[in-house]
């Protein structure tokens, strides 16, 4: 594959994962305000929904980790040793996020059928951390990527602004408070494919 056949994919990859994100986040809020505050995990892990939910979130969070490799190699030029750590620091957090995502896509529905007692004990933490609460890990391990990008100037500031601040305001654990992450996303996403001549701008700018 060509660099820019490799970018064009990365691209298509952060769109699809903000409209996957986007619609899991709006079942996720339909969950929510179906069984109010005090939920029961074993009855909705059992629900064709929840397994939806969880799927087209894991989906996401894939595409999302690979649309994260097209980001970097855009910038890694201008992004400097910052940039690099940034992008480990994300993609290995991102890479434990899609391992949750995994957890609820396919284990918690199958203890839910087989052992549902077992998802009211303690024991069972990381089978109850599922959306809203699991994609904090995610938004916190993209914190000094974003910073890194803001400071490469590589793509517009206005995506690379949105990115760093829907990190933090995704650590919030609320519902659509990952909104403006998923936006961010696919905004930088959209402007993958021809970052090369806001690079070679911004650069002339600098000089």
């Amino acid at each position: 594959m060509t660099p820019s056949g490799l970018f064009r994919a990365s691209a298509g990859a952060l769109v699809l994962a903000t409209v996957a994100f986007t619609v899991a986040e709006l079942l996720s809020l339909s969950i929510f305000a179906a069984q109010g505050e005090n939920y029961d995990l074993q009855e909705i892990a059992r629900s064709g929904v929840f397994f939806f939910q969880s799927l087209l979130t894991l989906l996401a969070g894939t595409l999302l980790l690979g649309g994260l490799v097209g980001i970097y190699l855009k910038q890694s030029g201008t992004s400097g040793r910052l940039g690099f750590v940034g992008f480990l620091v994300a993609f290995f957090g991102t890479a434990l996020g899609v391992g949750d995502f995994y957890t609820n896509a396919f284990v918690t529905p199958m203890v839910a059928l087989g052992a549902p007692d077992f998802l009211d004990d303690p024991l069972s933490v990381v089978l109850q951390l599922w959306s809203p609460f699991s994609f904090g890990l995610i938004a916190l391990s993209w914190l000094l990527f974003a910073v890194a990008t803001l400071r490469a100037r590589v793509y517009p500031r206005g995506p690379s602004w949105l990115l760093l601040v829907g990190a933090v305001v995704a650590l919030v654990p609320f519902p659509l408070a990952k909104l403006p992450f998923y936006a961010a996303v696919g905004w930088v996403g959209l402007h993958l494919p021809r970052a090369r001549e806001v690079a070679h701008t911004a650069r002339s700018r600098s000089g």
